[in-house]
């Protein structure tokens, strides 16, 4: 591989870690229209590009990775499909990464290796075996931040989701374009890159570390709003409430079964208030083992709980709605946020894929009914109606079917 492949290989490592289908594409297509633009044609590394392979070039080779980008793009959107491709999220890009790396080693590289391999030598591309171990590596990396913002706004309720994702489409294109250019300097600015990722992670977690309090019965630290320490199981005297994105507040919770219900909610353990990374109904705590949705009994006296936000929900919503366009945005996150949340975040990646396309369309066609005075008042607590039914709807089904299994179904709820 020459200097130029290498060092675009090097740096387009966090574009491939980030959307490695899209990085691939811009990449197969500088390396067939590269050359004859002009202010790109004198570049060393499109140079190197040019020297791809033909089917790395080919029509269908650039059909397959846009249609593959636009899906990458499409699919990080839902939070049901990201925790579906987490599970071989680094992987993938370390694969991508490294079958591209092969794709742009030049002309005089394959003669060399031709050779070897006529010699009878056994020879790896240790190049690309490097590309793929670093977008592994920046991949976990990525995660991990990507993580901390899922803790937040994993279903997107405030749109943060929808920024990231826009963010990250938009600095894999142009950064693909910046190292053609100036290759030396887009390097050195993905190595800041990962190392500003990897700090802002480990701030993070250490904050959450140090705003853990010691358990009174054997000083295990502890989160603030969590019930029970997972070490001695002794009850904590005073657990904090919950915030609006299940971070500990500084007031008192009032109400302890109230608070393991709104724990839940933000898709925390009821115990020892652990992320809970499954989107299905029953799934056991990874720190202390507790099995959300143990019984029937739990799971209706929950729905019971979220449906006694609905006045006041529709309340506000009905308030919001009445400024015309400008009230819709802050009516839709507050209903996310007050009930839809703690309903989807517990139905599984299918099942829950239907339902936002169903509710979807649903909002779409009332939103469009808006501006019409008076009618328009009543669209946003419609629409929170609306996906307030589709959702539970689609979290009893499931819950009846995991219920069942076990030998019971579970109890109706108001």
């Amino acid at each position: 591989m020459s200097l130029a492949g290498f060092l675009y290989a090097l740096a387009s490592v966090p574009m491939f870690a980030s959307r490695p289908f899209l990085a691939a594409f811009m990449t197969a297509l500088l390396a067939r229209f590269g050359a004859s633009i002009p202010f790109l044609a004198d570049s060393e590394v499109v140079q190197a590009l040019a020297r791809s392979p033909g089917w790395f070039t080919s029509s269908t080779c650039l059909g397959v990775l846009l249609l593959l980008a636009v899906g990458e793009a499409l699919a990080v959107k839902h939070a049901e499909v990201r925790a579906f491709m987490e599970e071989f999220d680094g992987w993938l890009k370390s694969a991508i990464s490294m079958l591209v790396a092969l794709a742009i080693i030049d002309a005089p590289s394959r003669e060399t290796l031709e050779a070897i391999r006529k010699a009878g030598l056994e020879f790896h591309d240790a190049t690309a075996l490097v590309i793929g171990g670093l977008t592994w590596v920046v991949a976990g990396v990525r995660r991990g931040v990507v993580g901390l913002l899922a803790e937040v706004d994993d279903d997107d309720d405030i749109g943060l989701q929808s920024i990231l994702n826009w963010v990250e489409n938009s600095w894999t294109v142009l950064g693909i374009l910046f190292l053609v250019v100036l290759p030396l300097v887009a390097l050195a600015l993905s190595a800041l890159t990962v190392l500003g990722l990897h700090l802002f992670r480990r701030r993070a977690r250490a904050r959450e570390q140090r705003s853990k309090v010691p358990c009174a019965g054997c000083a295990t630290p502890l989160l603030p709003h969590a019930t029970r320490c997972h070490a001695c199981e002794r009850d904590v005297e005073a657990p904090r409430a919950v915030g609006v994105f299940g971070q500990p507040v500084d007031a008192p919770a009032e109400d302890l079964v109230r608070h393991r219900f709104a724990l839940i909610a933000r898709k925390r353990c009821p115990v020892c208030a652990s992320r809970l990374r499954k989107r299905q109904v029953r799934q056991t705590c990874a720190t202390c083992s507790t099995v959300t949705f143990a019984g029937e009994r739990e799971f209706a006296d929950y729905l019971s709980t979220l449906a006694e936000r609905m006045p006041r929900t529709l309340g506000v919503c009905l308030a919001l709605s009445a400024v015309p366009l400008v009230g819709v945005i802050p009516g839709v996150i507050y209903y996310r946020l007050t009930v839809v949340s703690g309903l989807r975040g517990y139905i599984p990646p299918l099942r829950g894929c239907l339902a936002r396309v169903v509710v979807r369309f649903v909002n779409w066609g009332l939103i469009a009914l808006q501006p019409i005075p008076v009618l328009g008042a009543f669209v946003i607590p419609l629409m929170c109606w609306t996906n307030y039914a589709v959702y539970r709807g689609a979290l009893r089904g499931r819950a009846t079917r995991d219920f069942a299994a076990r030998g019971f179904a579970p109890e109706s709820a108001g």
